[in-house]
This record gives C-alpha cells, structure tokens and sequence, in this order.
C-alpha cells in the first residue's frame, strides 16, 4: 500500500533542468560560488581567445596571437616572469585551457566539495581552496627552478588550471574522514584514504610525463590539504582533552615568608576553628556528601593535622 505522501509523489512533475540551475545559482555555498566563477572565467576566456585570434587574423596575420591570452593568466616557472605577472599566482588557479579539463576539473571539485561540506565549512573550503592551489604554483615553480631536468624547459614553462586547488580539497577531507566512503561506477563503494593513495601514486609516476608541472601543482596541493586537515584534528585532540583540575592545599603556616606573631597565630586558629565547627555542623545536619569540595579539602586537613 501507498500512503498518502509516498503516492502523490509518484504523479509529482519533475523539477526541469532550468529550475535546477536557478537553484544552483541561488545557492550562496562556497562550492558553488568556485564552481561557477570557473565556468564564468573559461567562457570569458573562449570569448576573448577567439577575439584576440581574429585580431591576429585580420590585422597580424598571426594566427598565435592569441597565445598572448594564455601568458597572460598562466602561472610562470620562471621567477622573473612571475615577478612581472604577479597575479598569475591567483588567475591561474581558475583557468582552463579545453572544455575536457574544466568539465573533469569541476566535476572533480563537486563530489570532494560535498563531501568536504559535510564535515567542515564554507570557510574552509574557500581557504583551502584558495591556499591550496597557491602552494600547487609555488612547488611547481620550486621544482622548475630547482631540478636540472626542467633547466631548458624553464623558461617557457606555464601551468594553469585548477587541479592543484582541488587536490587540496580532496587530500583535506580524505585525511579528515579518511573512512569516509563513495560510491562509483563499475567499481563500488570505495573509502576516500584509498582515492587519495590511488592519485598520489599517478601524479608520482606522472612527473616523467609531457605534464610534469601540472602533476607536481597536484602534489603542492595535496601536502597543503593533508597538513590543513592534520592541524585541524591536532586543534580538536586538544580541547577534547580534560582539563586539570587545580586542587587547594591548606599549609598549617601559610604566610612562609615571616614568622606569625602570637596574635596572629592565634587569630587564624580561631578563624579556623570557627570554619571547622561550621563544617562539622554541615555534616551532622546535611551529611558529609553537601560538603562542596573546598569544605572536604578543609576537613581532610584537619583529619590529617
């Protein structure tokens, strides 16, 4: 049998892909906004790549004019090139160069960024996003400056794309949750430690490939998430542990640094004795457990004196 909920539901409309993107486009998630300032920033990029080709076309007769575009957002190897196009560090970070790598790029970042936003926040997701992709740029260009192997290729070299950026997201939740378990096709229900194992071995073997640099951004964004996601659970260790309790202690002669005088003396054993007779009368009206636990303090003392 239906109930009444579950049978109107089988005749409910579908909600129509347009009503899903106006969905998607009022939802203020971290996740997103990153997802659509990417698709924002390749379409301008296509727009303006095929403006600047025209140009050369027409006017240039250089039909590579409109590689200047790409040099213009492309994250350098080369220092000095960087220092006169610092903000390449950032435009990177979001650009792409074919609709193949912003669509597996983006859908990469959906499924670890659902993921990631069940555990921690949109904050943190900017944050490691953000810092994540910077460290990818800053270890590729470490790499390219530092191994002799990409001496010659120096000098050209550029990197673009946001996989550095969103390996920190995946590496930041899989050390967070590294049980967390997904779903995908063909191969089943697969715990997100294994997925990150399985694409640090890639970008490893991967670094003799023609898309070295890309691969070590990968492994800058990963150690940046890892570390991210480590401190994270030092700082929660810390404050779930109990806190130490400090515990009175009554001295016979509290004031050590000169010699009581009789009065005084005599003083504070009145004061103490009219402490303890309040005490002893708690308890014979109460019960020795309506002691709070300066009064048992109190009185173990004076068992003990």
């Amino acid at each position: 049998m239906f109930s009444r909920n579950g049978f109107s539901s089988l005749f409910r409309p579908r909600r129509s892909l347009k009503e899903r993107f106006i969905d998607f486009l009022r939802d203020n998630s971290a996740l997103n906004r990153l997802i659509l300032i990417n698709i924002s920033i390749y379409l301008l990029f296509v727009v303006l790549r095929f403006i600047f080709y025209l140009v050369g076309y027409l006017f240039l007769n250089d039909t590579n004019f409109a590689e200047i575009l790409i040099l213009f957002i492309s994250f350098p190897a080369d220092v000095t090139s960087f220092l006169y196009h610092p903000w390449t560090i950032i435009t990177s970070i979001f650009s792409h160069a074919s609709l193949g790598h912003i669509f597996f790029n983006m859908l990469m970042l959906y499924v670890a960024g659902k993921i990631f936003l069940q555990y921690l926040t949109n904050k943190q997701l900017w944050i490691t996003y953000f810092v994540g992709g910077v460290c990818g740029n800053l270890l590729y260009m470490f790499a390219y400056n530092i191994f002799p192997v990409f001496v010659s290729i120096m000098p050209q070299a550029i990197v673009m794309g946001a996989s550095g950026a969103i390996m920190a997201v995946l590496f930041a939740i899989a050390i967070y949750r590294p049980n967390h378990s997904i779903n995908l096709i063909l191969i089943g229900s697969i715990k997100l430690k294994w997925i990150a194992l399985i694409f640090i071995v890639i970008d490893l073997v991967s670094i003799t490939s023609n898309n070295a640099g890309g691969h070590i951004a990968h492994l800058g964004g990963a150690i940046y998430g890892s570390l991210m996601a480590l401190c994270l659970l030092l700082l929660q260790a810390q404050k779930s542990k109990p806190k130490k309790v400090k515990t009175k202690f009554y001295s016979s002669r509290p004031n050590q640094a000169r010699p009581m005088s009789d009065a005084d003396y005599n003083a504070q054993k009145r004061q103490q004795e009219e402490k303890l007779d309040i005490i002893l009368d708690k308890v014979a009206r109460d019960g020795y457990a309506s002691l709070s636990k300066e009064e048992k303090d109190f009185l173990f003392f004076y068992r003990k004196k």
